[in-house]
């Protein structure tokens, strides 16, 4: 059986500045392992984790990510949960007034980058070592004004599916959120927000949205399981069977 025991293992987390990214390098350090964790933005951010080595690195970029891992060396888990913010770009929209320059920017914040992130991890990923990526339930449920966000979701599912078979016994696995208490959102208006958010918990069986805790536990999940690949795991709430 493989070992579930992160304690000693070298965990990345790339997004884990905030949100659910943080929250997953906190549960990650609480076990025992050595957190490494990526970012845009400053290193050491207010709220940061203390016992976390920090990187600066730009995952649209894969000269970035190529430094990035080099610094690390093996690596034995990924997290990826970086990407752009559909709200942002404003493609959280009806097809009659998408920007398609905009659905591309989103493609390669999110789609691409995983990718390259893959491909950027591959030399120094231990041989049961796994990388988690972050889809979300707009692939497979309906949404309002999410055919763009939708897609791209679907092509992560669908390239997490045929790479655990292409590069067994790495897993590769996908996270699928529902919507989720981090700042994805703060690009709407407060009054749109929380309309937004309420309509969505209404739809919800457990009448809320996720906390970000709640979701960063099944990138955890994922880590330990060494018999869990090819997968997509759901954090919704039940939104997909309401």
């Amino acid at each position: 059986m493989t070992n579930t025991n992160l304690s000693g293992k070298t965990v990345l987390v790339i997004g884990g500045s905030a949100g659910i990214g943080l929250d997953i390098a906190r549960i990650a350090a609480g076990e025992g392992a050595r957190i490494h964790i990526a970012s845009r933005g400053v290193t050491n951010p207010e709220g940061s984790l203390e016992t976390a080595t920090y990187h600066r690195c730009d995952a649209k970029s894969q000269e970035s990510l190529d430094r990035l891992f080099e610094a690390i060396g093996p690596v034995d888990h990924v997290a990826m949960t970086v990407h752009e913010s559909a709200a942002r770009l404003g493609i959280d929209t009806t097809a009659d007034k998408m920007n398609l320059d905009a659905v591309m920017e989103y493609c390669n914040g999110k789609f691409f980058s995983q990718y390259r992130v893959i491909k950027a991890a591959l030399p120094h990923l231990a041989s049961a070592g796994s990388i988690t990526l972050t889809s979300g339930v707009a692939s497979r449920g309906s949404m309002a004004n999410h055919s763009a966000i939708s897609a791209v979701n679907a092509a992560i599912e669908a390239c997490v599916r045929q790479l655990a078979k292409e590069l067994a016994p790495h897993r590769m696995n996908a996270v699928a959120p529902g919507v989720t208490a981090t700042t994805t959102y703060d690009a709407m208006t407060p009054a749109a927000k929380e309309d937004f958010v309420k309509k969505i918990a209404a739809k919800v069986p457990l009448q809320r949205i996720a906390s970000a805790e709640e979701v960063a536990l099944a990138y955890i999940f994922a880590m330990k399981s060494g018999y869990v690949t090819g997968s997509v795991i759901d954090v919704s709430g039940g939104q997909l069977v309401a």
